[in-house]
């Protein structure tokens, strides 16, 4: 047997029948010799640089191999990667594929998804010629399909078998909560359901934000500084100075982005301004995008109410 032959067939035997032009001409197999392939059908070509072996059918496994073949940004993903990861509750007959805008892997029983965003830590590279997307990417997609209880349910089968961690999955969030964004919508709200999370998320900006405010010198606030509010309920503030009345909330930017997590954030400082509180509100973005900026305007806002108090 030829060595092309011997390095064809083993490429066919680990990708379920399937190759592309790349792979047979680095297998050693000429244009000429494809053509020859094809012409007697021992090659069957499934898309435009992709062929299958007429030893092998035109099912569910070829029909994946030859999707992510077609082009290498392409990616399964949504319940199709979730089966790929073994997350429960992924029952879908479907099979759908991720690729940036302009990419169009058209394929008779596959589901082409568009998306702007797809960043390397995104995808896997997985045996068999596939590719799919990263646990974390797959638990923020699959939302849109699959709805709020499975994906619930496919999270913390998750993280029960050690797939994915917290610090996954909100940096998925980070890079890629939009709210026209297919799946936002249903991570947020799993998410939200999960307070540990939410607190762990705070935990990590206060800290960022109090060193910073250190470091330029400012007075060191109370943490957690717990008020009564004129109907009987308290609220506790990530950082205040009492002798001035003033407070410091730091908000991520997607534990608060939700229009009900807003609303009740401005009826609280609402009450609170009405005992004479002044409450400032920073985001995790604003804290990206000018943290040195944020902290000067904090020490002016100080600076000014110990002014008025003649402090």
């Amino acid at each position: 047997m030829s060595t092309y032959r011997t390095n064809l067939n083993s490429l066919l035997s680990r990708q379920f029948g399937v190759i592309n032009t790349k792979q047979l001409r680095d297998a050693g197999c000429s244009s000429k010799t494809k053509e020859r392939l094809l012409e007697r059908r021992e090659l069957v070509r499934i898309l435009p640089g992709v062929y299958r072996s007429a030893a092998w059918p035109t099912g569910r496994d070829q029909l994946k191999v030859a999707a992510c073949l077609r082009n290498p940004l392409a990616a399964l993903a949504f319940t199709t990667a979730g089966q790929e990861w073994g997350l429960r509750r992924m029952t879908d007959p479907r099979i759908h594929v991720l690729v940036p805008h302009g990419v169009s892997p058209e394929l008779e029983g596959v589901v082409v998804h568009r998306c702007r965003r797809i960043d390397d830590v995104d995808v896997v590279d997985r045996p068999g010629g596939i590719r799919i997307t990263s646990v974390a990417r797959t638990l923020f997609d699959v939302g849109a399909i699959v709805g709020v209880g499975r994906l619930r349910s496919a999270v913390e089968h998750a993280i029960d078998k050690n797939m994915v961690d917290f610090d996954d999955i909100a940096d998925a969030v980070r890079r890629l909560y939009h709210r026209h964004r297919p799946g936002s919508r249903q991570i947020r709200f799993v998410m939200n359901a999960r307070t540990d999370w939410s607190t762990a998320v705070q935990s990590e900006l206060e800290l960022r934000m109090l060193n910073a405010m250190r470091r330029a010198g400012l007075p060191d606030p109370i943490l957690q500084h717990s008020v009564r509010l004129s109907d009987g309920s308290s609220v506790r503030f990530d950082f205040a100075w009492p002798d001035l009345m003033l407070a410091l909330e730091v908000d991520h930017s997607f534990w608060h982005s939700g229009s009900g997590e807003s609303t009740k954030d401005k009826s609280r400082d609402r009450k609170l301004a009405g005992l004479g509180w002044l409450t400032l509100r920073v985001t995790e973005d604003d804290m990206r995008n000018d943290l040195a900026t944020i902290v000067r305007e904090i020490a002016l806002v100080i600076n000014e109410g110990r002014a008025h108090m003649g402090k």
